[in-house]
């Protein structure tokens, strides 16, 4: 392999790709009503997932920048279109499903994003997800979704 394109370093370019749109997005939720942690407004979603994103390229790129550069392997498939997919099953669930169903159906698809291991943790993984979820967002935010 070329030298040139084994010391190139991906991961910082990843990093920085992550900086540049959680810059781009928290640009753009500034703009918005942040609101508050229980009267969230249009702009609370994207300035708090801008910052999380943000720190996290910062902690990959300084990652990147530390010893040798890897040989970058191809993604795998399974595991990137199951998680692509547990936000659209969420989303097609939750309003007619509600929290308790949706949550242990999200759980259980991505787990199939690696091979299944059988075991306790393949259901007591899903329904403490959902007991959190409800304790959470039903009765400690008060989000208006049926449990059921």
């Amino acid at each position: 392999m070329d030298h040139k394109t084994a010391s190139f370093r991906w991961d910082v370019l990843a990093g920085g790709a992550m900086v540049l749109v959680a810059a781009v997005f928290l640009i753009w939720g500034a703009r918005l009503t942040f609101g508050t942690l229980t009267q969230m407004g249009p702009g609370f979603l994207p300035i708090c997932t801008a910052i999380c994103l943000g720190a996290l390229g910062i902690v990959i790129a300084i990652e990147g920048l530390k010893g040798e550069p890897p040989i970058p392997d191809l993604p795998k498939l399974r595991p990137l279109l199951v998680i692509a997919a547990c936000p659209v099953l969420f989303s097609l669930m939750i309003d007619h499903a509600g929290m308790v169903p949706t949550v242990v159906a999200t759980a259980l698809l991505a787990r199939a994003a690696e091979p299944i291991r059988w075991g306790w943790d393949l259901v007591l993984v899903p329904l403490g997800l959902s007991l959190m979820a409800v304790f959470v967002f039903i009765d400690f935010l008060g989000v208006a979704i049926p449990a059921f």
